[in-house]
């Protein structure tokens, strides 16, 4: 391959690949607030600034680690 084509590959592969992550994370909260319903005690997950699907899957993880531990989703942003 030449390098203009190489170069026209590697920009379509960039594109493509921003795309499907806007996808996947569209109506995904980018903060969940849980609530502890006995102690009232409140913690937050966050996505990190870059957004990425494995950031909303860290959040999500995080979202169920502080289920099981008796928090309940108050607040959704």
């Amino acid at each position: 391959m030449t390098n203009q084509k190489m170069l026209f590959f590697l920009l379509i592969c960039s594109i493509f690949t921003l795309l499907s992550s806007c996808a996947f994370t569209e109506g995904k909260p980018k903060k969940v607030i849980l609530r502890h319903p006995v102690t009232y005690d409140y913690v937050d997950c966050d996505v990190d600034i870059w957004q990425t699907e494995e950031s909303y899957k860290k959040n999500d993880k995080c979202v169920e680690s502080y289920k099981k531990q008796g928090f309940v989703v108050w607040e959704t942003r």
